[in-house]
């Protein structure tokens, strides 16, 4: 029966995402996908740890202890070290991965701040494999983005999808009872708006751990069954209705056979909005280059920038997410602090007066065309205009800078040794030296481990 009957049902979609989820093996999956995985779980887990120096991440921290107390969970706490439940663990780590704004980001959102801290800590409760971890995160991705691109809803909501599939695969659900859980996770899905981006609040970090901690009751759920909850993605009145557009051929679209995660993932190559990257990249650049003094600046010139990423502050900013949405921000940032971290989002550096008086010194000369969210797609697809920026100094030397894109881009990918250099820099203030190169040869060689549940050992 369908999730909500009102006559015949036409299509299976569903039912179809299902038996993908079902049937897929490692060696169905291409090797530059598994790659790709690999890297994607070593971007993640470097950026969460990252973060691990922020308020709101030992808030989150302290939290997961107060929802797991005595010490005796299953599953470990990342940065902590200290054994919580799997709901508690998969709460603090869902958050850990958004704080920074450095994960990935798709036309559709942040599928890594929920696919990957689902997957490595079910993988860890679950004492499953290196080769069933990298399924799972597969699979995890290639749905959540044809969820996310058959209707568009808030985009924490598909994160639902990416750990609803995860969590099947490790624990090999039936394809009935996969039904069911979609079922649950449609009902819980639609938020209709994004609200953070009109209030600026940090909560939207928190809301990608929610997501992960409810989704493990969502499963645990579905395991015990729930009737007449099937077929949410084919009944017209149980999900896609609700969403802002509906192109629900994207649900099946050559599953299976084309890998949307190689195609459609942006890997952020800084800590800010995924609009702000190529600027931050460019400043980076320039001053590095160049070495000049970010205090002789006179004025820096932006051709073209992003209108709703381009605004500036007097004093300062309240929150993480004001800092990470402003172009003349992350761009004063990066020249102060080119190489980047939870310095750049720690409450005296948000107010730091040259911070402030450098970013009031960056101008827009032109804006990038907005057209909705194709303008991301465009993003993605690498149709936009190359950018520069222009640095004037006091005494009258001027530094060019341009690009069209960040390292990291679908079509400028970085290599396994620029992720691990990433990483390093990452964790270098959380972990000590020893963990660090023992994670990035964990991670490297996930395929070779029977038991993954190694792998949380060396974040801590």
């Amino acid at each position: 029966m369908g999730f909500n009957s009102h006559g015949p049902l036409t299509t299976d979609w569903t039912k179809q995402l299902c038996h993908f989820i079902k049937t897929l093996r490692y060696e169905d999956i291409p090797p530059a996908v598994i790659e790709r995985a690999k890297m994607m779980i070593m971007q993640t887990v470097g950026v969460s740890l990252c973060s691990a120096d922020l308020k709101q991440v030992k808030d989150a921290i302290a939290i997961s202890k107060e929802m797991s107390p005595g010490g005796e969970g299953e599953a470990t706490l990342w940065a902590d070290g200290a054994k919580v439940s799997w709901e508690a663990a998969a709460f603090t780590a869902g958050a850990m991965g958004d704080t920074l704004d450095w994960e990935d980001c798709s036309v559709t959102g942040h599928p890594s701040a929920g696919v990957i801290p689902t997957a490595v800590i079910a993988s860890e409760v679950l004492k499953k494999s290196g080769k069933d971890l990298l399924t799972a995160v597969v699979a995890g991705y290639e749905v959540y983005q044809r969820v996310a691109l058959a209707g568009r809803s808030n985009i924490v909501s598909y994160n639902i999808f990416g750990n609803l599939t995860v969590l099947m695969k490790l624990l090999d659900l039936s394809e009935e009872k996969m039904d069911q859980a979609f079922g649950i996770g449609t009902a819980c899905a639609i938020i209709p708006a994004n609200v953070h981006e009109i209030t600026m609040s940090d909560s939207l970090n928190y809301l990608y751990g929610f997501r992960a901690e409810s989704t493990i009751t969502m499963i645990k759920t579905a395991l015990n069954g729930i009737e007449n909850m099937e077929d949410a993605f084919d009944d017209p009145t149980a999900y896609l209705l609700h969403c802002g557009y509906q192109e629900p051929e994207w649900l099946t679209y050559e599953l299976g056979s084309k890998w949307l995660m190689m195609e459609m993932l942006l890997v952020k190559h800084w800590p800010a909005n995924v609009f702000v990257q190529t600027y931050a990249e460019l400043a980076s650049r320039v001053v590095k280059k160049n070495r000049f003094d970010p205090d002789q600046v006179a004025e820096i010139i932006i051709r073209p920038s992003v209108a709703f990423r381009h605004w500036y502050s007097q004093t300062g900013y309240e929150s993480l997410t004001q800092a990470q949405f402003s172009i003349p921000y992350c761009t004063a940032c990066a020249m102060y602090h080119p190489d980047p971290g939870a310095e750049w989002y720690q409450p005296e550096t948000l107010k730091d007066p040259k911070i402030v008086a450098l970013m009031n010194k960056v101008k827009a000369d032109g804006f990038v065309k907005q057209e909705g969210m194709k303008f991301i797609k465009d993003l993605i697809e690498g149709k936009h205009p190359e950018k520069f920026m222009i640095v004037r100094m006091n005494d009258g030397t001027e530094y060019v800078e341009s690009a069209f894109t960040h390292p990291g881009h679908p079509n400028y990918m970085l290599t396994r040794d620029e992720f691990k250099d990433r990483f390093r820099l990452e964790v270098k203030h959380i972990l000590s030296p020893k963990k660090v190169e023992g994670a990035l040869d964990c991670i490297c060689h996930l395929d070779e481990y029977e038991d993954a549940s190694v792998l949380p050992t060396f974040f801590h």
